[in-house]
């Protein structure tokens, strides 16, 4: 019960799962495919499947051969997990863990460069002075010094980055379904979606994605939004209408969006398209205004992340193997 066949695998981790597993000692290979009706075959031997944030483990037909190649784990090496059909991992007694706190710092700290980044247009101050154009016309900011945050979501990545405001002195609103009493020891107090919308400054998401916060901030809650607002989302893409959001920018209602993560990005994020023509308009528009910065799905990425990661996910499949209680099974 040693074999792990990893799926959308980047070079990056290889090097660092291959280090962790000298202890664990588990067969493992690689693909850098992405797990699909039409690489669900790979799988086949193998006890265990690692996957990551794009892969397919919610379609019927992949669900079912998973069961009949008696593959005993679905390994996510992230903490969201609503790519997997849970309805039917549990119907088939397919074991599903993920690595629910991997490093929440690391999250955080992107948020945080994302912010000081839109806000300064430090993104085109660089392409500026790179094409040998020094002029300061367009870049102007704004200090965060008292101005109003809206956090949606204070899990341990919203937390953190309450944590790190402290230093701004900044007004914290927050919002979350599960209340948090730690923040009560940072004088953040919890309120509405629709007061954050109206009087943040900053909104920043850090919530996971379910069937009942598809698309969160759309049309609705855009027109909300106080105008030159900037808006953050280091979540899921699917928190957004995109379609809505293209609109809010084009009538100038934001000031400016990052985004690490877009609704349709499993055809682009972790892929070099820099000779390919895309075919999806909204990622070109995205990328085509100046007040946009796009990045794809890197906030995670810190040495830190990738190694608890990695210890994580093997610790996990040696209890399930040992028949251990393993605290991250979902």
């Amino acid at each position: 019960m040693n074999k792990i066949l990893f799926y959308s695998i980047q070079k990056y981790e290889i090097k660092l799962f291959n280090k962790i597993n000298k202890k664990y000692k588990f067969n493992i290979k690689y693909t850098k495919k992405r797990l699909e009706k039409k690489t669900i075959y790979k799988a086949k031997n193998f006890n265990h499947i690692c996957i990551f944030v794009n892969d397919n483990a919610y379609d019927k037909y992949i669900i079912k051969k998973i069961k009949k190649y008696n593959i005993k784990t679905i390994a996510l090496r992230c903490s969201g997990f609503n790519n997997v059909n849970l309805d039917l991992t549990h119907k088939y007694n397919i074991k599903v863990i993920n690595v629910k706190c991997y490093s929440p710092i690391s999250i955080a700290e992107f948020t945080l460069s994302l912010i000081l980044n839109l806000n300064r247009k430090i993104h085109i101050a660089y392409q500026n002075t790179k094409n040998k154009n020094f002029k300061l016309n367009s870049l102007i900011g704004f200090n965060m010094y008292k101005k109003t945050i809206g956090i949606i979501g204070t899990g341990k990545i919203g937390i953190q980055l309450i944590k790190i405001l402290q230093g701004f002195n900044m007004n914290i609103l927050a919002y979350d379904i599960i209340k948090n009493n730690y923040i009560k020891k940072y004088k953040v107090k919890y309120t509405s979606l629709n007061n954050i919308y109206k009087k943040s400054n900053i909104i920043t998401l850090h919530c996971p994605y379910t069937k009942n916060n598809h698309y969160m901030i759309d049309k609705k809650e855009l027109n909300l939004m106080k105008k030159n607002v900037l808006l953050i989302n280091t979540s899921r893409g699917e928190l957004i209408n995109t379609n809505a959001l293209i609109k809010a920018i084009k009538n100038k209602k934001l000031s400016g969006v990052a985004l690490d993560v877009y609704e349709n990005e499993k055809k682009f994020f972790f892929k070099n398209y820099s000779n390919k023509i895309i075919e999806d308009d909204n990622i070109n528009l995205l990328l085509s205004y100046p007040n946009v910065l796009l990045t794809s799905h890197q906030a995670f990425l810190t040495k830190e992340a990738l190694t608890n990661i990695s210890i994580k996910t093997f610790k996990n499949i040696k209890k399930i193997n040992l028949n251990k209680s393993c605290n991250d099974i979902i």
